[in-house]
């Protein structure tokens, strides 16, 4: 049976759509509703939740920004936008931020339980063998061998600003912007496959390769991009991103979840292991042989990081990135980073609206590795910290004071006395009203 969150500050909206899911003929265990994007982040952080609607236009949160999070906590939740707005941009940015569907409301509850079914099915079924990949081991068509060789010099020489209309020329239409990036993926070639086998042969490692050429080249497909060939099973992805998403405060989780994406999909494709380097964004084509370092340099963390699999440069120098470092230096380093997150979140954890990435940019870390170290120091995500520095203190609130409900809500950061009381019971396995009565 499946959990369903529906996410919308109109109530009717909410209701509407939990009914129709209720009533129907789905194998449904439960249907949560939240009013806004920190309540959804609440049950995403307590519940397994299958599938999640959130409408586009809220206060607070908007459902962009919740998909954001959403897929920094489990990428692995599909995600239906139902929204007033049909407008191309809308969906179009809803998309590539990892929503399933777009759909404009009103709508059928035919048409709503179809999309349901066709998500849960396909999240759970086994991933297709990728059959048409299973050819000569060559690059695809739009990455030639000769581009590829052309796009290695780039990246490991120097750019002189005469080349650069020749080098636009060549590469066509797909990289005439202004700001790039580039996020360099290492595969791990010892198993994988449709049956996640040992490799051994040289042609065996050869219809890998192809095939995780392809499936970065399809995950990136939103974004204006080239992939190409850098050899010892290292592949670089070279984004080009717009103004506007250069502009956008968030621009940085773009290239995290396109990473994350990345790792996601040859692990679940091909059962490959990878391991990826993100630069900064950078304006210039002149700039090219600059984010190949850097993704190189981020990739190269992974050395003394074999537990994770996604760095990005500015991480990386934020954790000292000295190798002559020790490894009780770098773990020193990390502890002291993970002490600061700890002190803030003990300092805001009473906040309305709290997120994670607030929590990331007190320690100017990005959210994905900030969860990784503090998880490593501490044994628990930071989600889950929060919610025991809330609950704690509510527990108090409730036997030590005559607050009522609504005031101890408002006191420890959630947005409703409803809200703050589904998640006491999720948490200690009583009510608030027993509480009171035993005392303990």
């Amino acid at each position: 049976m499946v959990n369903i969150l529906v996410v919308d500050d109109e109530p009717m909206i909410c209701k509407g759509v939990a009914t129709i899911l209720r009533q129907s003929q789905l194998d449904i265990a439960d249907v949560f509703i939240a009013y806004n994007g920190f309540e959804a982040l609440d049950f995403i952080h307590l519940e397994k939740i299958d599938l999640v609607f959130t409408d586009i236009q809220m206060e607070k949160m908007n459902g962009i920004e919740l998909i954001e999070n959403i897929f920094m906590e489990d990428p692995s939740i599909p995600i239906v936008i139902l929204s007033a707005h049909g407008e191309f941009e809308y969906a179009q940015k809803a998309i590539r931020f990892g929503a399933k569907e777009y759909l404009v409301k009103p709508i059928t509850p035919e048409h709503l339980i179809h999309v349901v079914t066709k998500l849960l099915r396909e999240k759970e079924e086994k991933p297709q063998p990728l059959t048409h990949w299973e050819g000569s081991p060559a690059l695809p068509e739009h990455t030639s061998l000769q581009q590829n060789y052309y796009l290695n010099e780039i990246v490991t020489g120097t750019i002189h600003d005469s080349e650069v209309d020749n080098i636009i020329e060549t590469l066509g239409y797909r990289m005439n912007g202004k700001y790039f990036s580039i996020l360099m993926v290492k595969l791990s070639l010892e198993r994988g496959g449709i049956h996640d086998q040992q490799i051994l042969t040289l042609k065996d490692r050869g219809l890998l390769k192809y095939a995780a050429l392809n499936i970065i080249n399809e995950t990136a497909n939103q974004w204006s991009h080239l992939v190409f060939d850098n050899h010892n099973a290292t592949f670089s992805l070279l984004l080009q991103l717009t103004e506007e998403e250069n502009r956008d405060s968030q621009r940085i989780n773009q290239l995290l979840m396109v990473a994350q994406m990345i790792h996601n999909n040859l692990q679940k494709y091909v059962n490959l292991k990878s391991q990826i380097g993100i630069s900064r964004i950078r304006e210039g084509v002149t700039q090219w042989p600059v984010l190949y370092k850097e993704a190189g340099d981020s990739l190269s963390w992974s050395e003394t990081n074999k537990d994770h699999y996604m760095f990005y440069i500015e991480d990386i120098g934020k954790t000292t990135n000295d190798q002559r470092l020790t490894h009780k230096q770098v773990d020193e380093a990390n502890n002291r980073i993970v002490f600061e997150t700890k002190s803030y979140i003990e300092g805001h954890y009473f906040h309305k609206g709290l997120k994670l990435q607030d929590i990331a940019d007190s320690v100017h870390l990005s959210p994905n590795y900030l969860s990784y170290l503090f998880k490593r120091v501490m044994g628990i995500n930071i989600w889950d910290f929060v919610t025991k520095l809330r609950m704690e203190e509510g527990k108090r609130l409730i036997l030590t004071t005559d607050k009522r409900r609504y005031e101890i809500s408002e006191d420890i950061g959630y947005e409703s006395p409803e809200h703050f009381s589904k998640i006491f019971k999720k948490h200690f396995g009583i009510n608030i009203s027993e509480l009171k009565n035993t005392g303990q």
